[in-house]
């Protein structure tokens, strides 16, 4: 039975302008089961075995965090996995892919109109078809299922300590849905669209089964958008680590301490509040940033 790091460790690390800062260390679950990827598996490996699949089906781009915990994941339980891949270009020195097939993922890459179209796309369902009994699992394990191991994340802490703020990146949104759900309405959620999602808020507000009023969605901290990492947040992730000894990878968790970080120092909050900072994990993008950049993410 893999040993787990939950509840995942929530870290004071430090007062800023009279503000108290912690960090819900979700990249200390486990080393390679990806921070909350793993929280977004959980029911849908449940699923997996209530249900008796064969192989689980699931989607992602050339550096997806999400393909690699799971073919992490899927390895350590004995489960077929398969990952369709958006694009066609195939590189045999891609970090992240050649880590999915170590952990025994079958790969497909498709192309991006194919991919964009899913189920409904006629390359995909004859890919799903070689596979009997399969548990498809959307893009990011973004789903109904995850959202419920998510909500867990909340349970944790919320009796120790009412944050005041909580403040998370988001891709799909799903862990934010969760998040939002699963919170105390005294706490006030800030969502930092790292992706540059023009259809963000919309995407949470129509996931909420239960709507709240205690949340907003961040759109100024993006940086460009997916993989646009310019100096100015390589620098700052590096000043954090410095200072805290806390890596942050550069797509998700960079952007979001930064605008945790930036709203403090502009005194967007209160005196004397408490704010969580949700740290998602994903450091292993990190390799596949370094390999696309040819340079060091971290300096040590």
């Amino acid at each position: 039975m893999v040993e787990l790091n939950i509840p995942s460790p929530v870290q004071y690390i430090d007062s800023i302008n009279n503000v108290n800062l912690y960090i819900k260390r979700e990249d200390l679950i486990h080393s390679s089961f990806g921070g909350n990827k793993w929280r977004k598996l959980k029911y849908n490996l449940q699923e997996y075995k209530d249900k008796n699949h064969k192989t689980l089906i699931t989607f992602g781009g050339a550096f997806s965090n999400h393909i690699a915990a799971t073919a992490s994941i899927c390895n350590h339980y004995n489960l077929p996995s398969v990952g369709i891949i958006r694009g066609t270009y195939e590189d045999e020195n891609n970090p992240t892919l050649n880590l999915a097939k170590e952990n025994g993922m079958q790969l497909y890459h498709v192309p991006k109109l194919e991919y964009k179209l899913k189920s409904d796309s006629s390359e995909i369902k004859e890919i799903i078809s070689n596979y009997p009994s399969p548990l498809i699992v959307p893009e990011g394990g973004s789903n109904e299922l995850a959202k419920t191991g998510v909500m867990e994340m909340i349970n944790e802490f919320e009796e120790e300590i009412l944050f005041d703020h909580i403040i998370v990146s988001a891709g799909t949104g799903m862990t934010a849905s969760g998040i939002i759900e699963a919170s105390n309405e005294k706490s006030k959620i800030w969502i930092v669209n790292v992706l540059r999602n023009e259809s963000l808020e919309k995407t949470i507000s129509n996931g909420l089964k239960v709507k709240k009023n205690n949340w907003e969605v961040l759109s100024s901290y993006d940086f460009g958008g997916y993989a646009k990492v310019p100096n100015e947040l390589k620098q700052f992730a590096n000043n954090f680590y410095e200072k805290y000894q806390i890596i942050l990878d550069p797509i998700y968790t960079s952007k979001m301490m930064f605008a945790t970080l930036d709203m403090i120092q502009t005194n967007k909050f209160t005196e004397g509040v408490n704010i969580l900072a949700i740290h998602t994990g994903g450091l292993q993008g990190i390799e596949g940033f370094e390999y696309v950049t040819k340079s060091n993410w971290i300096i040590k």
